[in-house]
Protein backbone atom coordinates (compact mmCIF):
# COMPACT_ATOMS: atom_id res chain seq x y z
CA UNK A 1 0.00 0.00 0.00
CA UNK A 2 1.43 3.31 -0.86
CA UNK A 3 0.56 6.73 0.38
CA UNK A 4 0.61 10.63 -1.20
CA UNK A 5 1.52 11.51 2.47
CA UNK A 6 4.47 13.41 2.45
CA UNK A 7 7.67 13.10 4.66
CA UNK A 8 9.85 15.53 6.63
CA UNK A 9 12.78 15.31 7.90
CA UNK A 10 13.76 18.22 10.63
CA UNK A 11 16.63 19.26 12.97
CA UNK A 12 15.17 20.05 16.62
CA UNK A 13 16.94 22.75 18.46
CA UNK A 14 15.96 24.10 21.57
CA UNK A 15 15.11 28.26 22.43
CA UNK A 16 14.97 29.26 26.34
CA UNK A 17 13.59 25.32 27.05
CA UNK A 18 11.72 25.23 24.27
CA UNK A 19 11.63 22.92 20.72
CA UNK A 20 11.75 23.91 17.47
CA UNK A 21 11.79 22.36 14.48
CA UNK A 22 13.42 23.10 10.79
CA UNK A 23 13.59 21.02 7.47
CA UNK A 24 16.92 19.11 7.17
CA UNK A 25 17.61 20.27 3.55
CA UNK A 26 17.17 23.81 4.80
CA UNK A 27 20.55 22.80 6.71
CA UNK A 28 24.17 22.80 5.82
CA UNK A 29 25.41 21.82 8.86
CA UNK A 30 25.58 22.51 12.93
CA UNK A 31 28.58 24.37 14.13
CA UNK A 32 29.84 25.30 17.57
CA UNK A 33 29.78 28.73 18.77
CA UNK A 34 32.68 30.68 17.10
CA UNK A 35 34.13 34.12 16.90
CA UNK A 36 31.46 36.79 15.59
CA UNK A 37 32.67 40.02 14.15
CA UNK A 38 29.73 42.83 15.34
CA UNK A 39 28.71 45.08 13.10
CA UNK A 40 27.69 48.27 14.01
CA UNK A 41 24.62 50.02 12.52
CA UNK A 42 23.42 46.79 11.06
CA UNK A 43 19.84 46.80 9.35
CA UNK A 44 18.08 44.18 12.20
CA UNK A 45 18.61 44.50 15.94
CA UNK A 46 18.51 40.18 16.09
CA UNK A 47 21.98 40.64 13.57
CA UNK A 48 24.96 39.30 15.97
CA UNK A 49 27.23 40.06 13.26
CA UNK A 50 29.23 37.71 11.03
CA UNK A 51 31.80 35.33 11.07
CA UNK A 52 34.47 33.52 8.69
CA UNK A 53 32.68 30.78 7.71
CA UNK A 54 34.66 28.25 5.89
CA UNK A 55 36.33 30.85 3.88
CA UNK A 56 32.95 32.93 3.24
CA UNK A 57 32.21 35.92 5.22
CA UNK A 58 28.57 34.76 6.41
CA UNK A 59 25.98 37.06 8.61
CA UNK A 60 24.74 35.89 11.74
CA UNK A 61 21.42 36.20 13.24
CA UNK A 62 20.62 35.96 16.60
CA UNK A 63 17.06 33.60 16.73
CA UNK A 64 16.32 33.97 20.41
CA UNK A 65 16.15 37.78 19.81
CA UNK A 66 14.61 37.28 16.33
CA UNK A 67 11.42 35.32 17.94
CA UNK A 68 11.95 37.42 21.13
CA UNK A 69 12.74 34.70 23.52
CA UNK A 70 15.30 35.71 26.14
CA UNK A 71 19.02 35.55 24.92
CA UNK A 72 20.91 33.60 27.67
CA UNK A 73 24.64 34.16 27.40
CA UNK A 74 26.40 31.58 25.05
CA UNK A 75 27.49 28.14 26.79
CA UNK A 76 29.40 25.13 25.45
CA UNK A 77 25.66 23.68 24.05
CA UNK A 78 25.08 27.06 22.13
CA UNK A 79 24.96 25.99 18.35
CA UNK A 80 24.88 27.48 15.02
CA UNK A 81 22.85 26.33 12.36
CA UNK A 82 23.76 26.95 8.95
CA UNK A 83 20.55 27.62 6.61
CA UNK A 84 20.68 28.04 2.96
CA UNK A 85 18.51 30.89 2.02
CA UNK A 86 18.20 32.49 -1.65
CA UNK A 87 21.05 32.35 -2.80
CA UNK A 88 23.65 32.49 0.53
CA UNK A 89 24.21 31.00 3.67
CA UNK A 90 22.96 32.70 6.96
CA UNK A 91 23.71 31.16 10.74
CA UNK A 92 21.49 30.97 13.23
CA UNK A 93 22.40 31.00 16.66
CA UNK A 94 20.49 28.81 19.10
CA UNK A 95 20.74 27.52 22.66
CA UNK A 96 20.99 23.72 21.53
CA UNK A 97 20.16 21.83 18.43
CA UNK A 98 19.31 17.85 19.83
CA UNK A 99 17.46 15.93 17.44
CA UNK A 100 16.68 14.58 13.88
CA UNK A 101 12.99 13.38 13.41
CA UNK A 102 11.32 12.09 10.66
CA UNK A 103 7.60 13.45 11.03
CA UNK A 104 4.16 13.09 8.29
CA UNK A 105 2.77 16.47 6.54
CA UNK A 106 -0.18 15.08 8.26
CA UNK A 107 0.86 15.48 11.65
CA UNK A 108 1.73 19.02 11.14
CA UNK A 109 -1.45 21.13 12.87
CA UNK A 110 -1.84 24.90 12.34
CA UNK A 111 -1.06 27.87 15.37
CA UNK A 112 -4.59 29.01 16.61
CA UNK A 113 -4.66 32.11 16.45
CA UNK A 114 -5.03 34.42 19.64
CA UNK A 115 -6.63 37.67 17.81
CA UNK A 116 -8.42 37.41 14.62
CA UNK A 117 -6.14 39.66 12.90
CA UNK A 118 -2.90 38.30 14.58
CA UNK A 119 -0.45 35.56 12.73
CA UNK A 120 2.50 33.70 13.07
CA UNK A 121 4.66 34.42 10.08
CA UNK A 122 7.82 32.75 11.16
CA UNK A 123 6.06 29.64 11.94
CA UNK A 124 4.70 26.64 9.65
CA UNK A 125 2.93 24.87 12.75
CA UNK A 126 2.86 22.60 15.21
CA UNK A 127 4.16 19.33 15.47
CA UNK A 128 2.98 16.65 18.63
CA UNK A 129 5.20 13.65 19.17
CA UNK A 130 4.43 11.61 22.49
CA UNK A 131 4.66 15.03 25.33
CA UNK A 132 6.69 17.19 23.10
CA UNK A 133 5.22 19.93 21.07
CA UNK A 134 7.73 21.17 18.42
CA UNK A 135 7.16 24.50 16.48
CA UNK A 136 8.34 24.63 12.74
CA UNK A 137 10.14 27.44 12.00
CA UNK A 138 9.37 28.96 8.20
CA UNK A 139 12.72 30.10 7.64
CA UNK A 140 12.35 32.26 4.81
CA UNK A 141 10.49 34.44 6.92
CA UNK A 142 13.24 34.34 9.62
CA UNK A 143 15.45 35.45 6.71
CA UNK A 144 13.62 38.39 4.86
Amino acid sequence: MTTDTAQWKIVIFELQGEEYGLEVSRVQSIERMLPLTRVPGAPRPDIAGVMNLRGKITPVIDLRLCLGVEAPPYDKQTRILVVVGNDSAVCLIVDRANDLLNINETEIEEIPAAHENETYGFFQGVVKIDQRMITLLEIDQVLQ
